[in-house]
């Protein structure tokens, strides 16, 4: 006869909710059979087999970052809104500016040709620091012409390089940049250093020299290869800030697929995308994958349609509709922010400006605003130049009456009224762009397919940058079909050629309403 504990484990008492799936049920059905009484042993494994083989079954909760990795996570605001000089405090700003200004002096007083060796570099990062863009590139070249610098342990020649990349830049010279990155990684070691000055090439070059950045990165490719197919996994306590975790060497191994695909040429992107899943170590940290995970989640965007966005008010005005109109003219540019980042909002004031310098292109801008649960609130007497900063004019502020509700700081969906903005949940730029740093770009085209997926820089939409050429290549590399001829109209029947001439209005006025004209056009 069956004991208790025999009828406990076949289920006659079993409390656990598992015994009462359909798939436990079978699998004693089936493991037990009529044996049960005489085999008790068997009973009683194939019995917990079972179980845990339910248990198996159930729905797992998603993978979770390590503490070390979480507590770098939940920072990233801080991070993110130190970022940007423009969130400093009045005191922090000020105190820089004096470091700048004696850097300044301290470099003039010390001409290159004084020094050598490894002092050309201590030269070289004093000048950085007071913006004496020739005076870098003159002690980084001087140093790459001492002995030492063919050194293939001197780390000095890494910096040396990186210098004169970082100077040619800002003296507007992408072809010395280039020279020198080119030569960076055919002769020095592939460090955080070298990751960090390529990068910052690239992005320089992705849309105004887009052929030599894919050379680049092309070269660049083989190098970190190599090291995320060698790479152990390393505790991120113990990890150097120099060291270039998996992580970090797939985020930059993502650049050439990325160029590729704003390059018009998906079936390159997508062999270079293959090759760099194929190098993935088969075993990685679950830190790197989670973080891998969401880089791959957000690479494979490109090229795919816009999801849709569900959104819940427009910021434009009560009666529009909020939602992003699925005409998608010739480009459509989203800007993807937090309501916790300030540099994004003032970013959002220029979404404006941006529509008017495109009116006829056709061009759709949106900002797409998450709220968090509570909503964030300006500091009530901020600095006047914290003030100043978040209105983008001289000495307005956003406690003015055109911002505020009875005395009390206008909340960040106030302060972006009147412009074209989405208000969207807290999820969504997670959810549906994979997006943990901002302010997230995200470019389309006239089709709603994705072509551009970036962080992009505080000076995005100046006229002349980042959003411009965006728009402007897009248009061009995915042209939309042109429009059919409409019916010829006889002016002599237009009522319009009846009515009589308008008083002119002033040119402020004609401005903002030009910008709302141009702003209904992209409404749905």
């Amino acid at each position: 006869m069956a004991t208790m504990l025999d009828r406990t484990i076949l289920g006659a008492r079993f409390s656990s909710p598992l015994l009462s799936k359909p798939a436990t049920r079978v699998c004693l059905s089936t493991s037990v059979g009529g044996a049960f009484v005489s085999r008790r042993a068997l009973v009683l494994f194939s019995a917990l087999s079972c179980y845990l083989q339910a248990a198996g079954a159930q729905t797992l909760p998603p993978p979770q970052l390590s503490p070390d990795a979480a507590y770098n996570q939940v920072l990233q605001p801080v991070e993110i809104t130190h970022r940007s000089i423009e969130n400093w405090s009045d005191i922090e700003t000020a105190a820089l500016a004096v470091a700048i200004k004696q850097a300044q002096s301290a470099c003039s007083t010390r001409p290159p040709k004084q020094f050598t060796g490894e002092d050309l570099i201590g030269l070289a990062r004093l000048c950085t620091l007071g913006q004496q863009w020739p005076a870098v590139l003159d002690a980084a070249t001087l140093y790459l012409q001492t002995p030492s610098a063919a050194t293939p342990s001197s780390p000095w020649a890494t910096r040396a390089l990186a210098h004169q990349i970082d100077a040619s830049l800002h003296l507007d010279q992408p072809a010395t940049a280039l020279t020198a990155a080119h030569r960076l990684l055919q002769t020095r070691p592939y460090t955080d250093v070298s990751q960090q000055s390529t990068d910052e090439l690239l992005h320089y070059l992705q849309l105004t020299q887009t052929a030599d950045a894919i050379d680049l990165a092309t070269e660049r490719q083989p190098l970190i290869l190599a090291q995320l197919r060698n790479a152990v996994p390393v505790s991120p306590l113990t990890a150097s800030p120099s060291t270039l975790t998996p992580h970090d060497l797939y985020t930059a191994a993502l650049a050439l697929p990325m160029l590729q695909q704003l390059n018009n040429q998906p079936s390159a992107a997508a062999s270079t995308f293959t090759l760099l899943e194929s190098t993935l170590p088969s075993s990685l940290a679950p830190d790197e994958t989670i973080l891998i995970t969401r880089s791959r989640r957000q690479y494979a965007l490109l090229g795919t349609p816009l999801p849709h966005v569900p959104a819940r008010r427009s910021l434009f005005g009560v009666n529009e509709t909020p939602r992003i109109n699925t005409r998608y003219g010739s480009a459509t540019v989203l800007l993807l922010f937090p309501d916790w980042c300030a540099q994004c909002i003032r970013m959002a004031h220029q979404l404006m400006p941006t529509l008017v310098r495109h009116a006829g292109e056709d061009i759709h801008v949106y900002g797409l605003l998450s709220e968090s649960t509570t909503p964030v609130v300006p500091p009530s007497k901020p600095p006047a130049s914290a003030r100043r900063r978040s209105s983008g004019e001289p000495g307005s502020s956003p406690n003015s009456s055109s911002g505020s509700t009875n005395g009390k700081p206008a909340s960040v969906a106030e302060l972006l009224q009147g412009t074209p903005t989405l208000v969207v949940a807290s999820e969504i730029p997670e959810t549906l762009f994979a997006a943990t740093d901002f302010p997230l770009l995200v470019v389309t085209d006239h089709n709603g397919i994705i072509r551009f997926v970036q962080v992009a820089p505080e000076n995005a939409f100046a006229a002349g940058s980042l959003v411009d050429q965006l728009a402007t290549r897009v248009a061009e590399l995915w042209p939309p079909s042109p429009a059919p001829p409409g019916p010829s109209r006889d002016p002599s029947r237009d009522p319009r050629s009846h009515v009589k001439t308008p008083i002119p209005i002033p040119i402020e006025e004609q401005r903002v309403t030009r910008g709302v004209d141009i702003l209904r056009n992209q409404l749905p």
